[in-house]
C-alpha cells in the first residue's frame, strides 16, 4: 500500500467585494495498484481499453486526475479553441450520469465512484474522455482507492 497526498488551494484578493478567499486543503489517501504514473494521450487514443476510456468499467474505486493540456492531438503544438475543443469526462456507458466539463488549460482531482461491474446497467462507472471538437491532449493519472 501507498499514500497520495493531494493538496487544493483557492485564493483570490477580489472574487468578493472586501473579503479575500483563503482556503487550503490537504488529505492522505491511501491507494494500490493498479495505478498509472501521469501520462499522456490523445481523446482519440486507444489505450487497451478503447478510445477514450481510461478507466475501463469494474468494481474498483479510484483517484483521478485529468488535465486538459490545451493542445490539439494532430500535431501537440496548436492551441485547442477555448469555445470549442473542450472534452467531457464519464462513465464508459454513459449511463451513470456523471458529467465533468474541462476547457484547454482546465484540470481535476476526484474519487470515481465504484461500479457494480455490469456493462450497462447504470452502475457500471469507469472513466471515458470526449472530444468536444477537435481531438486534444490530455494528461491523466489514476490510483486504486485502498
Amino acid at each position: 500500500m501507498a499514500t497520495l497526498t493531494p493538496t487544493l488551494t483557492l485564493a483570490s484578493t477580489d472574487i468578493f467585494a472586501g473579503q479575500p478567499l483563503n482556503l487550503s486543503v490537504t488529505d492522505t489517501l491511501a491507494v494500490s495498484a493498479p495505478m498509472t504514473d501521469i501520462s499522456r494521450m490523445n481523446t482519440n487514443d486507444n489505450i487497451g481499453n478503447g478510445v477514450g476510456i481510461i478507466i475501463p468499467e469494474g468494481t474498483d474505486s479510484y483517484y483521478v486526475y485529468i488535465k486538459h493540456t490545451g493542445v490539439l492531438a494532430s500535431n501537440g503544438t496548436t492551441a485547442a479553441s477555448v469555445g470549442n475543443d473542450f472534452i467531457l469526462l464519464g462513465d464508459v456507458d454513459a449511463t451513470a450520469g456523471m458529467k465533468i466539463r474541462l476547457h484547454p488549460g482546465e484540470f481535476t482531482f476526484f474519487p470515481l465512484n465504484v461500479g457494480d461491474g455490469s456493462a450497462g446497467s447504470g452502475g457500471d462507472m469507469g472513466l471515458k474522455v470526449v472530444k468536444g471538437g477537435a481531438d486534444v491532449q490530455i494528461n491523466y493519472g489514476f490510483w486504486k482507492r485502498s
